[in-house]
């Protein structure tokens, strides 16, 4: 004998969303260590500046010799962490659609509410830290133009 009580059955798609919404907002707050683990390593400074300065030298050469230089041009790699913030910000829209869709069949509001409050959440998170980014850097700009135009911030 099972004991399949109607309130077990009534959770069961707002528990998916909970569990979906709650690793949504654990993935946004680690999102920035996550892509620093599954990036690949930057290469040393060291093989940079010769890189750069075998360049520079081919380029001379070219020079002298009254050629034109053509630079191979090297493609920057796509890091694989590029996925991070778009599958971050799914999950939690998933989540909260999870959320949505139990309150939609009458489960338990409170745990409907809650998935689609985590859901939301994770998405939040992650555009919060890009538009802090975004206004990080405007302040940079606008700090740098007074700094050259003489004025004070």
């Amino acid at each position: 004998m099972t004991d399949d009580s109607p309130e077990t059955k009534k959770r069961i798609v707002s528990g998916i969303g909970m569990i979906l919404g709650l690793i949504a907002l654990a993935a946004a707050f680690l999102s920035p260590h996550i892509a620093e683990a599954i990036d690949p390593p930057t290469p040393p400074i060291e093989e940079v500046t010769v890189d750069l300065a075998s360049r520079l030298i081919d380029a001379a050469k070219a020079k002298a010799a009254g050629e034109e230089y053509q630079s191979a041009a090297t493609p920057s790699p796509k890091l694989p962490s590029r996925f991070i913030y778009p599958f971050v910000i799914g999950l939690g829209m998933i989540a909260a659609a999870f959320g949505i869709a139990a309150l939609i069949r009458s489960e338990d509001r409170t745990m409907a509410g809650g998935a689609i409050a985590l859901g939301i959440g994770a998405a939040v998170v992650q555009w919060s830290m890009m538009i802090v980014g975004a206004i990080l850097l405007v302040f940079l700009v606008i700090a740098v133009f007074a700094f050259l135009t003489g004025g004070g911030l």
